[in-house]
């Protein structure tokens, strides 16, 4: 197996490592550096006492599309973008990235080193009196290398799980690679903070970096490769007796006895009264507290570098999912509160992200367990998840209208999906469901900024869920597309 170095303190690193090209002197010289360290910002980032709306946008909508900038300011408060760019990258950066050149992960060098539209995004942002984060996009490119791809107890790649029905997050696009790969926690300690040091960005925000929704029920159980064995006992934790224990999980999943899932459908069990139930130990808990750790370990890596390098006029935001699904892709709200981010922003994607995990799971047992009726199936699942109160459809696992897979549920269920999650008032109910959660699990005042999606609900329930937020006592909140909000046309 091999050795995994120790992890160097950052000092050590910047001393060793090709991040000393990155000083200020040298970044001035070769013409890469912006950053300039402006007095008066950030105006919102990082401040609890400021309501905080973000918004994402593209350099095009910020440099050629100034009514619409105007209205995001003026019509709904937009103090904070959310853009993504290439930048100019060094040779020496280039050479580090992990998938040598063929793709990029987290963010690209910019063509012909041309980084003018960045830098004009940037300083137009900041002359209408908001701030500027910097786009990255995580870890989600395990498809793409064998070698890197996060893989189970069993040594099979993510990339090879065969697919579960309903899983519309087990795509190629959403497999995480191993983010404790040596190639790969170069890169990140490399390039998260060249981006934050070189551009005068308030704050670098980062998206998939994480495991896949628990829908992909497969990557539950990941990663889990050498490098990932050393690195649980490093933490402290038995790594044999959790791939014992949760290989047994699997096993008793796929053996369960019908009357037991009846009664536990009737007396509504919860997660900790399955787990007595079904796995050996508390092992299976360890497990996902490890996953979690170790991805932690690797976000609080980033987001120091990035504030020491820019002397903390830089901030670190990773998103990650609503509280109720955030331990199994591999986030831990606790870690998060303790240096692995900035602020809580939990994503919207109400099927992907939320009610896909239900229908794949309500899937999984009816086909685990023979004759098992849906509506038994479903309702186990709801009090697993607990979302036993909701008035989630529970007869069939069609009421739910997931695709089998991300191409069917783009193509033929999607509309459906959100006509009945508005109109029955279950896309209000969930999300004011996980932002009261949200709100109990913030127990550190940490700034907090939940997603609306513009673009899925109606204006009038985006509204709401705004208002709704603000009442809870979070910082604000970050609109995702504008569509059904703002209209272009009449600008």
């Amino acid at each position: 197996m091999p050795t995994i170095n120790s992890q160097d303190n950052r000092r050590d690193f910047l001393k060793k490592s090709s991040l000393a090209a990155i000083g200020t002197s040298i970044a001035m010289k070769t013409g890469y550096i912006h950053a300039q360290n402006k007095s008066g910002r950030p105006y919102v980032t990082g401040r609890k006492d400021i309501k905080l709306v973000g918004c994402y946008c593209s350099t095009d909508e910020i440099l050629n599309q100034p009514k619409y900038m105007d209205a995001l300011q003026t019509q709904l408060g937009v103090n904070a973008v959310i853009c993504r760019s290439a930048i100019k990258m060094p040779e020496w950066l280039k050479n580090l990235n992990p998938f040598n050149n063929s793709i990029w992960m987290g963010i690209s060098p910019a063509k012909n080193d041309d980084d003018s539209e960045l830098v004009k995004a940037i300083d137009e942002v900041h002359s209408r009196g908001m701030d500027f984060w910097l786009y990255y996009s995580g870890i989600h490119y395990g498809a793409r290398s064998r070698e890197l791809c996060a893989e189970t107890f069993e040594g099979i790649p993510f990339s090879e799980i065969p697919h579960a029905r309903y899983a519309y997050c087990q795509d190629p696009a959403l497999t995480a690679v191993c983010v404790n790969k040596p190639s790969v926690v170069e890169w990140h300690r490399a390039v998260y903070q060249y981006g934050a040091k070189n551009y005068d960005v308030d704050a670098v925000k980062v998206t998939h970096f994480r495991y896949a929704n628990p829908a992909f029920f497969g990557n539950l159980f990941g990663c889990a490769c050498e490098y990932c064995q050393e690195k649980a006992y490093s933490l402290g934790y038995d790594f044999h007796a959790m791939k014992k224990a949760c290989q047994n999980l699997r096993q008793n999943l796929k053996m369960m006895d019908k009357s037991k899932v009846v009664h536990a459908a009737k007396t509504g069990f919860t997660f900790t009264d399955f787990l007595q139930i079904m796995a050996d130990d508390r092992a299976v808990i360890d497990w996902f507290y490890f996953r979690a750790a170790s991805m932690g370990n690797r976000l609080k890596e980033i987001h120091d570098s990035i504030h020491q390098a820019t002397a903390d006029r830089a901030c670190f935001i990773t998103d990650t999912h609503h509280p109720t699904h955030s331990l199994y892709i591999g986030h831990n709200y606790a870690d998060l509160a303790n240096g692995a981010s900035d602020g809580l922003m939990p994503l919207a994607w109400l099927d992907a992200q939320y009610l896909s995990a239900v229908a794949t799971w309500a899937n999984l047992l009816i086909t685990w367990v023979p004759s098992l009726e849906e509506e038994t199936a479903i309702t186990v699942i709801l009090n697993f998840f607990g979302w036993d109160d909701l008035t989630i459809p529970r007869k069939k696992i069609a009421d739910l209208h997931i695709g089998n897979d991300r191409t069917d549920h783009i193509k033929n269920k999607r509309d459906a999906f959100y006509s009945h999650m508005n109109e029955s008032g279950l896309t209000l109910d969930l999300m004011t469901h996980e932002m009261e959660r949200l709100a109990l699990l913030n127990t550190k005042g940490m700034p907090a900024f939940p997603v609306i999606k513009g673009d899925s609900w109606t204006k009038k329930i985006c509204l709401e869920l705004m208002d709704r937020c603000m009442a809870m006592g979070h910082t604000g909140y970050i609109i995702q597309q504008t569509d059904l909000i703002i209209d272009k046309q009449s600008l």
